[in-house]
């Protein structure tokens, strides 16, 4: 049922358009004031842009309103029909009506414009193609100031030009408080509407709508249902929704409002299961992307969680893909090699975590499966089961302009360690790349060339041709076990290989051939890595435990349980010297994580941020054994100290590296 007189403009012939005009004013003179309020009640937000069929029953809907003491904000965003026409009809007459003009700003920048003009201590949204029951401002001002709610709920009838059906429908005056109670009062997520309400200034002041986007409420209205503490459903007003086949959200969909619907249901959903709301499959699976064939829509992908789903018609199942999880704010780290470096990523999603990135972890399948997180679980943080050519794909293919960054653990991975634009080649354009963040682990590659970048990071500071670089130190491995030195037998622990002729290996097993014959053996080594006792002298045997090659969480829980690391490096060495200068040892991330002091040569000390205090140093390969001696010999006490003092460090490190890390991304 119609209830006022609608202006069609394809029932006039231009030439009647003037005539149309005039009768404005003869149709609705007895509802038209001169003389306003000083101060509004309510300010009433009306969008407007190449509406000329339908405004006039919407501005007719506010001007019959019971409830007098209110301000119209018309902003004419651009519109190239008569539809500004039209509305300075209700300006000139009515001195409630306002239209503010601008150029095109889409209907957020609209809206936005209209907020920081409101004065009213209230705010209703109408969109220009809808209308309202004549005591709409009434019924909901009073049930907002009756109850001292924040916001004020009507019914939504859903009008299509030869049918209408309630969209939600409130038989009852009911409170809500909890998130829960207010996102389910208003059928969020089915029916996330901005309109339909009446809420204080105040709270819709602290929540403007992001800019330049399509199905914007959907942003909107749940950030600022939490932000409110009581909301009223009203009875008996009703709000009338207008399916438009004109409408900017009705047309066959754009790339652009594909993505932005994609966008803000993905961000909706997250949002609200952040915040509690548990939601059904259906509720979370959502369409993505459609693809048409003549205006036919042939294919449309939906995404429930992480995976994704393709329809053939819009209903007959045809593939289906893993995909990252990725919620609102996600940052995703991504470690390409498929054998080494996985021990540094939980150090950097921590760093992460505490900026308050949702971080979407990609390593190696096997590498989850082996534990790498074994002993760290956070609500924030996604593990992502898929290949790495899964993963490359989903990089390229994707748009990435949503995502917070992504970080690549070890960038050489992807490139040769000397040109890292070749790194941009493996993900989408849509990425920014200022939000593409690389970690090196070996900078004399770039150094050599002339091509060293300033903001790679590295897991130290380097000594290396006066290269700088964005020091982020990656050593927490989760809630790991500190423990006390070991009161009988003192255990060492060495990660990588125990062989002979492997000059890292000779070290060791030269110094426990001098503890030996000192007499020393309260004391094991125990090895994580490949070897074999038998190629090892029979009368040192017994002092090695070899391992072999662990999964992490074996790894973790021998670190736990030994006393000190042995780093054995020699500073003659030429492979050696690099973790002094260009590059460092996943050793130290482990003495750092576990709080193990290490044994290190005197002169690796200071790089490495070691001291006497925090571990145990020997001048030269000659004194290794002096300097497991003096380990073995160590008392608790002395050990405790020793713990405190390189906790102390770790901290100063952590502190660090978080400024840096929130520097490099702040820009």
């Amino acid at each position: 049922m119609r209830m006022y007189n609608v202006w069609n403009y394809e029932e006039f012939e231009v030439k009647n358009f003037a005539e149309r005009i005039g009768k404005i004013n003869d149709i609705y003179g007895e509802y038209f004031i001169k003389d306003v309020y000083d101060t509004p009640k309510v300010s009433i937000i009306i969008p407007v842009y190449n509406v000329e069929n339908y405004i006039e029953e919407c501005l007719a809907s506010v001007l019959k309103q019971t409830f007098k003491n209110y301000e119209v904000i018309i902003v004419n965003d651009g519109t190239t029909d008569n539809s500004a026409q039209i509305a300075s009809v209700f300006t000139e007459n009515d001195s409630r009506f306002k239209l503010v003009n601008q150029e095109n700003q889409g209907l957020s920048g609209a809206r936005n414009t209209g907020i920081q003009e409101a004065k009213g201590e209230y705010i209703a949204f109408l969109d220009s193609d809808d209308w309202i029951d004549k005591n709409f401002i009434e019924k909901l001002l009073e049930a907002i100031i009756r109850n001292d709610c924040d916001i004020a709920a009507a019914s939504i009838i859903r009008k299509r030009e030869k049918t209408q059906k309630y969209r939600v429908h409130y038989t009852q005056e009911k409170i809500h408080t909890t998130y829960e109670e207010k996102i389910s009062a208003c059928r969020i997520p089915a029916c996330c509407y901005v309109w339909n309400k009446l809420y204080k200034a105040a709270l819709v002041k602290q929540q403007s709508f992001k800019h330049n986007v399509y199905y914007e409420d959907v942003l909107w209205t749940p950030q600022v249902l939490k932000k409110s503490e009581k909301l009223v459903t009203v009875p008996n007003v009703n709000y009338y929704y207008r399916v438009n086949k004109s409408s900017i959200v009705k047309k066959i969909q754009s790339p652009k409002k594909q993505r932005d619907s994609y966008f803000s249901k993905k961000f909706m959903i997250n949002f609200l299961e952040e915040n509690g709301i548990v939601l059904s499959k259906k509720e979370k699976t959502f369409t993505k992307k459609i693809k048409y064939f003549f205006n036919l829509p042939i294919l449309k992908i939906k995404e429930y969680e992480n995976q994704e789903l393709t329809y053939l018609m819009g209903f007959l199942p045809i593939n289906k893909k893993t995909i990252p999880h990725v919620k609102n704010n996600t940052f995703f780290v991504w470690e390409p090699c498929s054998q080494s470096h996985s021990e540094v990523v939980p150090g950097y999603v921590k760093y992460l975590l505490d900026l308050n990135y949702h971080v979407s972890v990609l390593v190696e399948p096997d590498r989850f499966k082996e534990g790498l997180f074994a002993k760290f679980n956070h609500r924030n943080m996604s593990l992502n089961f898929m290949t790495r050519a899964q993963i490359k794909n989903y990089f390229m293919n994707e748009d990435l302009s949503n995502v917070a960054g992504v970080m690549v653990t070890t960038a050489g991975k992807l490139c040769d360690c000397i040109d890292y634009t070749q790194c941009y080649s493996y993900f989408n354009k849509t990425l920014d790349k200022s939000k593409l963040l690389l970690v090196e682990h070996e900078a004399s590659f770039a150094g050599d060339k002339g091509t060293w970048d300033e903001k790679l990071i590295t897991l130290r500071k380097l000594d290396y041709k006066n290269l700088k670089s964005v020091v982020v130190n990656p050593h927490y491995f989760g809630d790991v076990e500190i423990t006390p030195k070991n009161s009988e037998i003192t255990n060492f622990i060495t990660i990588g290989a125990i062989k002979p002729n492997k000059k890292n290996s000779d070290l060791i097993i030269n110094a426990v051939k001098e503890l030996h014959e000192k007499g020393i053996t309260n004391f094991k080594v125990t090895v994580v890595g490949k070897g074999h006792l038998k190629n090892l002298p029979l009368e040192i045997q017994k002092y090695f435990d070899i391992k072999g090659r662990l999964p992490f969480s074996k790894m973790y829980e021998e670190i736990e349980k030994a006393d000190f690391i042995l780093t054995a490096y020699d500073d003659k060495d030429k492979e050696h010297i690099r973790y002094n200068t260009s590059g460092t040892s996943g050793n130290f991330q482990l003495v750092y994580g576990f709080l193990k002091p290490c044994l290190i040569i005197e002169s690796f000390m200071d790089m490495n941020e070691f001291t006497p205090l925090n571990s145990i140093g020997y001048k030269t390969v000659n004194a290794y054994s002096d300097a497991m001696e003096k380990g073995i010999r160590m008392q608790a006490e002395e050990y405790k100290n020793m713990q405190e003092n390189l906790a102390e460090t770790v901290r100063n490190i952590y502190d660090s590296s978080l400024c840096n890390l929130r520097g490099l991304i702040d820009g």
